[in-house]
């Protein structure tokens, strides 16, 4: 993937997730890159529910303007207690430090993504789906 599409993710914080089993809803979430991307999933939501009846979601990562807008689809993959993923909890952490008092509330998830499209709308419309790694979504 384009090193500035990398860096555009890594300075961004927010994700929107759409998700669909019980009922059709969007969630906005902080995430972290950690080869896929990972990210805090309070307990007791819709958006978990949904999770427990299907893991594949949608994505989306923007700056509420127009130049780069990632959108994208995989699978979540609910991992646990925030605290016995230290290493993984510390990528958000560092990155997110306002999601450290909400620990005692969520899970830590993974999504890992199946599909990416960049529309990059810099210098005019630019739309593609880039190859990627999962070794490429981190934050170093």
């Amino acid at each position: 993937m384009d090193e500035d599409i990398i860096q555009f993710l890594r300075e961004n914080r927010f994700m929107n997730i759409a998700s669909d089993g019980v009922k059709l809803w969007i969630s906005k979430v902080y995430y972290a890159l950690d080869h896929g991307i990972i990210f805090f999933l309070e307990k007791n939501t819709l958006t978990e529910k949904n999770i427990e009846k299907t893991n594949n979601i949608s994505f989306n990562i923007d700056e509420n303007m127009l130049s780069i807008i990632v959108q994208g689809s995989g699978k979540v993959n609910v991992l646990g207690d925030p605290e016995d993923f230290k290493a993984r909890t510390d990528v958000i952490i560092r990155k997110n430090p306002e999601d450290k008092q909400f620990i005692k509330h969520v899970e830590l998830a993974e999504l890992i993504p199946d599909f990416i499209s960049i529309t990059d709308l810099r210098k005019g419309f630019n739309k593609y789906n880039p190859q990627f790694s999962l070794n490429e979504l981190t934050e170093t």
